[in-house]
């Protein structure tokens, strides 16, 4: 693993923290991906045509594939709980990319993280 401590840090402090309640979407499936959200705290379900996956590892960022590949969302996030998050607009999140030597691989590694993530947490679902 590349040590992406200080591409992280700029980052992350050009993220709007923003709180979210319990019950409210951060997005719809096939809405256009325009913010990616950071999770700090608390918990989301992804809803898509396979079900329901519950998100509450810190340090994810949700919707970072449609944002980099400019999609629309494949699933809706609500949130399940009080939930803390850094947004980053679309536009602003690829101007990251061009801005910093590393965010692009930064970003990548994050986005390979989470879809493993994601897949170990769907194998969970189907093999119960």
């Amino acid at each position: 693993m590349r040590n992406f401590s200080d591409t992280e840090r700029k980052v992350l402090a050009s993220g709007i923290e923003l709180r979210y309640l319990p019950d409210e979407y951060l997005f719809r499936q096939g809405q256009k991906a325009e913010f990616v959200f950071y999770l700090q705290e608390g918990s989301l379900l992804l809803e898509s045509k396979d079900g329901f996956v519950t998100i509450d590892k810190k340090g994810v960022f949700i919707g970072i594939e449609e944002a980099i590949e400019s999609k629309k969302h494949i699933y809706s996030a609500m949130t399940s709980s009080y939930a803390q998050f850094l947004v980053f607009e679309r536009k602003y999140f690829q101007q990251l990319i061009d801005e910093f030597d590393l965010a692009f691989s930064f970003f990548e590694f994050k986005k390979s993280e989470y879809n493993e993530f994601l897949l170990k947490v769907q194998q969970k679902y189907v093999t119960k």
